[in-house]
């Protein structure tokens, strides 16, 4: 969206003619390459707001209309809006008087507001001016709900101290604040000006980047495991506050909160000992900041327990992982393709930050389902994701490679 929003209308007019012919609004044309055209807005009191009047016309890229001639005083406003239906704020008031109502007597100069303090990080308020020099009175609005009645000047939102407006808060979004002068005691309009004010930021700030990990992971193995019962103890150089979700062959079977971080339970301060049969496993132990999905670290071991000649060596890795990322993951929607060079039936265990969330036994290996032999698309919502595959032999615990990437979702 390109259009800018406090110029969108820069002049609005009433053409006076006879009451046969009626009357025409006029405008200046407004700039953009993305508009689409005007909606006009008509109120017959004032205030004269979106929520006190009513749309009557929605025009295209035309920069005048014929309102003909009503019986009783009418006001309009005209506003702007994009292919998107993005809609600008509205423009000064024009005010049509029929032939027998009494005209009002002219301005002396032009309102102007001006805004104190700063609405995007602290309270703010509005001052008024008029350059008149007869005794005036402005009535000041909030978001179209008469707010008071200021009498003598300085004329400020919400109120003034003598000097200037003094500034308050009233929630974040946008707010529309009207001064509508008037000779003092009457209901002759002298001038009005209206303003949008933004509170606060506009848009969410975008998330935090996950910090970095402060030190390596080590895993030790305690015991002999290929005589007796054996642990492992997992250690990482971090000072934060950790936990570690710790796998056996690949399934996650606990998740220690203090150390020491242990596969095995822990017995009096110490990781205990146990047994997962006679063969080969692989212990892995996964570091994230407590009670977050934030990976700082992982590690793992393969522990063979037993005589090694009494189970087959585990096939070697045939090729690397490959990753691919698809789509645009900074503008829509995307997913990660993995392929491995392995000629073997193979299958892949395939984790969203940190959490198992399918198994694809069968080429393309995607995050998200695949559509007609191509890997589909979705969104894990903005901010950092980390995607994992790891790739075993069809029906084993047997992991022959494994890759992970980070994408950065808008």
């Amino acid at each position: 969206m390109k259009m800018n929003w406090m110029r969108a209308i820069t002049g609005l007019f009433v053409l006076w003619s006879s009451t046969a012919a009626g009357a025409t609004l006029t405008w200046t044309a407004n700039s953009e390459p993305d508009l689409a055209g005007y909606r006009i807005y008509q109120c017959s009191i004032l205030p004269c707001t979106k929520s006190s009047g009513a749309l009557l016309t929605t025009l295209g890229r035309t920069t005048s209309f014929d309102i003909g001639t009503p019986a009783t005083i009418q006001y309009y406003f005209i506003t702007a809006h994009d292919l998107a239906n993005n809609e600008s704020v509205i423009s000064s008031l024009a005010t049509f008087r029929p032939a027998e109502s009494p005209a009002p007597p002219p301005p002396v100069g032009t309102v102007r507001l001006t805004i104190v303090g700063n609405p995007a990080t602290s309270a703010w308020g509005v001052t008024g001016t008029v350059a008149d020099t007869r005794d005036v009175m402005a009535d000041i609005f909030l978001d179209g709900v008469l707010h008071h009645t200021d009498n003598t000047a300085p004329y400020g939102f919400p109120e003034d101290n003598g000097t200037t407006a003094i500034p308050a808060r009233f929630g974040n979004g946008p707010h529309t604040v009207q001064f509508v002068f008037k000779l003092e005691g009457t209901t002759t309009e002298l001038g009005q000006a209206s303003m949008t004010v933004q509170e606060g930021n506009s848009s969410p700030p975008p998330p935090p980047s996950p910090p970095p990990p402060e030190g390596p992971v080590s895993l030790t193995i305690v015991g002999n495991p290929a005589t007796s019962a054996w642990g492992v103890r997992g250690t990482v150089a971090d000072t934060r506050d950790v936990m570690a979700d710790i796998y056996h062959d690949g399934r996650l079977i606990r998740t220690e909160h203090n150390p020491p971080y242990c596969n095995f339970e822990e017995a009096f301060g110490r990781c205990g000992r146990g047994s997962l049969g006679t063969g080969l496993h692989m212990v892995e132990f996964v570091f994230k900041l407590e009670g977050t999905t934030t990976e700082i670290g992982r590690e793992n071991v393969t522990v063979q327990e037993g005589n090694p000649s009494l189970s087959p060596s585990p096939p070697p890795h045939v090729g690397p992982v490959s990753l691919t990322i698809v789509g645009n993951p900074a503008t829509g929607r995307w997913g990660v393709a993995g392929t491995i060079l392995d000629s073997r039936n193979v299958m892949a265990d395939i984790y969203h930050d940190g959490r198992l969330i399918r198994t694809e036994h069968s080429p393309p290996y995607c995050n998200f389902a695949e559509r007609s032999g191509r890997c589909g698309r979705g969104s894990l919502g903005a901010g950092p994701h980390t995607v994992q595959f790891v790739f075993k032999l069809e029906g084993t615990a047997t992991e022959i490679g494994r890759a992970n990437v980070t994408v950065q979702e808008e």
